[in-house]
This record gives C-alpha cells, sequence and structure tokens, in this order.
C-alpha cells in the first residue's frame, strides 16, 4: 500500500535539455576485493582486520560511499535486498538506497523480510487530472490500490480505444494518424471520469483532448509525454509512503503542436481492436499484473456501457523476455491487433517495436518503457509512451540522493545489466556529478541471480 502523506509540487530544471551523458558504464569487479582486503590489513586499525569479517573488511564500511542507487525488478530485488540485509547492513549501518520505479513495491518489504527504512526512491506519480477517479476504479475493480504505471496502462488504452474509433477502423497507420487528435489539444477536454462521453464525442466525428489519470498525456513529435512527474517514496516500517511530487517538463513546442493529427471520421457503431502485451511473468512479473489490470480497466468501462463503440482485447506475456515479447506481439499481430498497450520493460519494448511493431505498422504506447533510446527509434512515428524517458527520471534520483532527504556526497551503483538498467544509471551517474557529488563504484548484474554478495562487496567498496 502507498500512503500519502505529503504533496508538494516543487519546479526544478526544465527537462531534459543540458543534461549530459556518460559513454559507459564500469563494472571493476577487482576493485571491491582489492579495497576490502587493503582496508582490513591496512587501515582498519586492527592489523590484520581482526574487527571485520574474514574477507579484510576491518574498517566496518569507513569507506563506503553515502549512498548507493539500485536499478532492478522485483523478482531480483527480492534475493538483492535479502543479501544486503543479511550479510552487509551491520557493516554499513548508515547507508541510504535510492532506488526508481522498477523497485517501488508495496510487496518487496514482506518478500524480503525486513521494513527497509533505508530505502527511498522515485517513481512516475499518477498526477494526472484524473487521478482520483482512477484510484477509486481500480480499487473497487480489483480490490488493491494501483500501483505504479498503472494509471499510464490506462491512459494507453484509453489514447488508443479513442484513436482507433477516431479512424473508424482497425489500420495501424489511421490509428497513428488520430493519436495527438485525440491526446492533444485543442478539442473538448475529457478526462477518465468521462471516458465514455469521449468516446462517444469521437464517434461523431468530434475533436476532444483526453487529459488522463497519469498526466495531462499530451504527446511530442517523437511520441514522449511532454511533462512529467515524480513521487519521491520511502519506504518505512514495511509501507510506502508518498513524500512529495517533483515535476518536470516545459509542455509542446510548436513542432509538437504541428505534429500529424487528422480529424476523427464519425462512426455509427464500431469494435476497436487493442492488444496488451505485459509481463505477467519473468523478473516484471511482480508489477505487470497490475498494469495489465490498469490497460484492461479502461476497456472495461466502454464495454460496460451502453454505446455503439466496444472494445476487443486480448493479453499476451513477454514474460519480462525480448524473445517472449517478440513471440507475443507477433501473435497479436497475426490476429489483426493493430494497436498495443504495451511492451512494459525496456530491453522488451526497443526490439519489439523494430522487430514487430514498425514493420507491421503497428501502434505500441507503452506505459513504463522509460529508456531514452525510445525516443530516437526510427519507428514512423509508431511508437508512443505515457510514462516519462529516463532523462528526467536520473535526475529526479540524483537530486533525492543529493538533497536534504539523503544528503549523501558520494555515491555506488547497483543496476540491471540491460537497457533499462544501463540508461537509468547513466543519467543518474551523469546528474549525481553534475549535483557535486562523486560516483565511485558502478556495478552491473543479471536478473536473478542466486547471490549479489559479491556485487554488495564491490559496489561498498568492502
Amino acid at each position: 500500500m502507498v500512503r500519502k502523506i505529503q504533496r508538494r509540487d516543487v519546479l526544478k530544471g526544465a527537462g531534459a535539455a543540458g543534461i549530459a551523458t556518460i559513454a559507459g558504464c564500469t563494472t571493476d569487479d577487482g576493485s571491491g576485493n582489492g579495497n576490502g582486503n587493503g582496508n582490513g590489513n591496512g587501515n582498519g586499525g586492527n592489523g590484520n582486520g581482526s574487527g571485520g569479517n574474514e574477507n579484510g573488511n576491518g574498517n566496518g564500511g569507513a569507506n563506503a560511499p553515502d549512498a548507493v542507487m539500485v536499478v532492478g525488478f522485483p523478482q531480483s530485488g527480492i534475493q538483492l535486498f535479502r543479501d544486503f540485509y543479511s550479510d552487509f547492513a551491520d557493516q554499513v549501518p548508515d547507508l541510504d538506497i535510492v532506488v526508481p520505479d522498477g523497485l517501488i513495491d508495496s510487496e518487496l518489504p514482506g518478500e524480503v523480510d525486513n521494513d527497509m527504512n533505508n530505502v527511498i526512491g522515485t517513481a512516475p506519480s499518477a498526477a494526472g487530472p484524473g487521478a482520483e477517479f482512477f484510484q477509486s476504479e481500480y480499487e473497487a475493480t480489483y480490490d488493491s490500490e494501483p500501483g505504479v504505471f498503472t494509471a499510464q496502462a490506462y491512459d494507453a488504452m484509453a489514447v488508443n480505444v479513442l484513436a482507433a474509433t477516431a479512424a473508424g477502423e482497425n489500420d495501424g497507420t489511421a490509428i497513428r494518424d488520430r493519436v495527438r487528435t485525440v491526446a492533444n489539444p485543442d478539442g473538448e477536454e475529457f478526462g477518465p471520469e468521462n471516458l465514455v462521453g469521449a468516446v462517444e464525442a469521437v464517434a461523431a466525428g468530434d475533436d476532444i483532448n483526453y487529459i488522463g489519470a497519469s498526466s495531462s498525456v499530451n504527446f511530442d513529435v517523437n511520441g514522449d509525454i511532454a511533462t512529467a512527474a515524480y513521487d519521491v517514496i520511502d519506504f518505512q516500517d514495511g509501507e510506502l509512503e508518498t513524500l512529495e511530487t517533483l515535476e518536470f517538463g516545459a509542455g509542446l513546442t510548436e513542432e509538437d503542436q504541428n505534429a500529424t493529427a487528422e480529424a476523427p471520421v464519425g462512426v455509427d457503431s464500431f469494435e476497436a481492436m487493442v492488444g496488451v502485451l505485459m509481463p505477467e511473468t519473468g523478473d516484471l512479473g511482480p508489477l505487470g499484473g497490475p498494469i495489465r489490470d490498469g490497460a484492461l480497466l479502461a476497456a472495461e468501462q466502454v464495454n460496460n456501457a451502453d454505446i455503439n463503440v466496444t472494445v476487443d482485447t486480448r493479453v499476451e506475456d513477454t514474460q519480462t523476455d525480448p524473445q517472449a515479447g517478440i513471440s507475443g506481439a507477433e501473435a497479436l499481430v497475426n490476429a489483426g491487433y493493430p494497436a498495443v498497450v504495451g511492451p512494459a520493460a525496456s530491453n522488451v519494448n526497443l526490439q519489439v517495436a523494430d522487430q514487430v511493431f514498425i514493420p507491421n505498422a503497428v501502434v505500441g504506447i507503452s506505459p513504463s518503457s522509460t529508456d531514452p533510446d525510445v525516443t530516437n527509434l526510427d519507428d514512423n512515428d509508431f511508437i508512443y509512451r505515457t510514462c516519462p524517458s529516463d532523462l528526467l527520471q536520473g535526475p529526479a534520483m540524483a537530486q533525492l540522493a543529493r538533497g536534504d532527504r539523503v544528503g549523501a556526497e558520494s555515491s555506488g551503483t547497483m543496476y540491471l545489466n540491460d537497457a533499462y538498467g544501463q540508461a537509468l544509471e547513466e543519467q543518474y551517474s551523469a546528474a549525481f556529478e553534475e549535483e557535486g557529488g562523486e560516483v565511485r563504484e558502478r556495478i552491473s548484474f543479471e536478473p536473478e541471480q542466486p547471490s549479489y554478495s559479491s556485487q554488495w562487496t564491490n559496489v561498498l567498496e568492502l
């Protein structure tokens, strides 16, 4: 459960412009052991390091960074945090751990069997005009609180349904040309609470402006949303508390406003076909199910209404794996689905977009693929996302780590060795150093390893 104990809008920066990137990531596995042995034998003050463990960690973590930024998904996170709390927490009692959305999971403390009170992080906020309505509808339908990216998935489905209805046919190119028609100004405004009215208006041939649960859902010329908000979320006593909200972005430019937006054709009746491609299993499985449900909620809202427009949905499981994602996407294409909500994970989304969606003229709207490389896809305008790019989340995390809440002068990083982990780690590291901090050990890891002890040893410089 996420408890919102304080909401405060803080405008920080003007978006992605001017944010530096780092060309590569080091994974110097030898540095951790070298520092650990040297500190135990020479700097620990105990001669042979007798005050530490048998590997020579006599410094008791004195050389560890102030904070560690960890990028991963829940399934890996369980073992990763179990290893930290069982083997390392006593050596670095003052360490702060900063995490992004992939590890903001209310079930994680229970799985780890620790309250995780030293963990804080950021996640894209469900801060759109329709956020309260979406939350109440989600809770009423699924008897649970919505999680990270569930509002973004709802908005992705809503936009796909509205664009397909505006096109009047289940054709990817026609749908693509009407995404901004229904999502961007200047038509009549509709939100989640009157999504059915929005569908009726589009079916009648009227221009609309859908304003969503997660944001205003205005798409720029690259298919990214123009503004973003991040919740600062603290793990406290086994629960998640939202402390504040940081806002980024400068709105739509003239180029964005002039991007393709064809008028609705008007239809008497219509059935929109929208696929859902989500990780129901695999490393992202614990988050993928609720994200899937967020998307299906919008379709259900339309299907439960007494109107002449319905939604045909089909769900495929990516298994948080690119090859399985490609297979699922191909199944949707072969079944005639011209628009899809998903995929979720960036490493899956990039390959599915390149190998399936773009060649087959299918509109893909991801609710959670945050890799900056999505922006630069040669996609012929078929690929969109309702979540913000890590060009924004990396600096948001760095500001959190360097700011008053954490106050870290130095940081290490541990990150999942895939497109999502690498890109977010790079953005965080660049921004942390721009803020005047020092980034030390930068350690990658693979999903669902049996142990992460060596990575912790290296990043903590023990």
